[in-house]
């Protein structure tokens, strides 16, 4: 049964990754409709805007997938030189206290969106759009990372299995 979760879990951040992708890509088509339309003098509206939206989502849809492959940057200084006894449980904590950063964070993305939604509420820029949609994939990728720094800790715990998710397992 566990595997199934790590499966599923794991398809989950690996689609985030895939989702954080084509945000990347979709900046690319943004950047080129206002470079084409001030050199054609054709000032085309929003363009500013959603390559900072897509720019904000492909940097949090990808936050789960690349601590998945423990690219997240890390300072291993001490972990490094302490013994198999205690790295772990320093480790761990190190989770512990990231899920409770990420956690109230995520919390008050939620909190955010739905304000946003009840007041429907709008960009300040030229596309003028509702911006609890820009807003739904950010706070999607801060929940999914929730749910893999949970993923990890519950693995390490109960599982047995090393602290951070291994490559081969994404």
């Amino acid at each position: 049964m566990l595997e199934k979760i790590d499966t599923g879990l794991n398809t989950i951040y690996r689609l985030c990754g895939y989702l954080s992708a084509l945000c990347l890509a979709l900046i690319c088509p943004m950047v080129l409709a206002n470079i084409i339309g001030r050199w054609m003098g054709v000032f085309v509206p929003g363009t500013n805007e959603i390559g900072g939206y897509l720019m904000a989502s492909a940097g949090t849809l990808g936050l789960a997938y690349t601590f998945g492959l423990n690219g997240h940057i890390r300072v291993s200084m001490l972990v490094d030189r302490l013994g198999p006894s205690l790295r772990k449980p320093v480790e761990i904590l190190s989770l512990v206290v990231a899920i409770a950063l990420v956690g109230f964070l995520s919390r008050n993305l939620i909190d955010m969106v739905l304000l946003s939604y009840d007041y429907q509420d709008r960009s300040s820029g030229t596309d003028n759009m509702l911006i609890w949609i820009p807003q739904i994939p950010m706070v999607l990728g801060f929940v999914v990372f929730s749910i893999s720094i949970i993923h990890v800790i519950v693995a390490s715990l109960f599982a047995g299995r090393t602290v951070f998710v291994q490559r081969d397992t994404i």
